[in-house]
This record gives C-alpha cells, structure tokens and sequence, in this order.
C-alpha cells in the first residue's frame, strides 16, 4: 500500500492520498523546525492498520528518520 503525496500548487501544503482519495495532510508541527505529523481528513474508521503503516513510513521521509 502506498500513500501518493502532492503539494497543492495553491496553499502549498502536502496533501495524502490512496487511491486518488485525499485522507490528510502532512503538516509541520512549528514554522521553526522540520518536524511534520499527520492530520486525517477522513474518519478514523474509514483508515486500516495498513494505511497507518503507509502514512508513518512517509512521515519518516518527511521527517528524515
């Protein structure tokens, strides 16, 4: 499972999707450091395990880990 990442061309920010469904936003965490998080725009419900698992290994890049 992979999560596709664009950057809207408009707000600039990092926009999740599966399957060309946006689920979230990767977000910084302060406008004085690299440290990103994710923030769903879907139910909790509607996200399995294996997403979580899509969407941590992002963060990861994201956040150079």
């Amino acid at each position: 499972m992979t999560i596709e990442v664009k950057t809207n061309i408009n707000t600039g920010a990092k926009e999740a999707y599966f399957n060309g469904k946006l689920i979230g936003y990767f977000e910084q965490m302060t406008p004085f450091d690299d440290a990103w998080s994710f923030m769903s725009k879907c139910s909790h419900d509607e996200l399995t395990g294996d997403h979580y698992i899509a969407i941590g290994n992002e963060l990861n890049k994201l956040n150079k880990v």
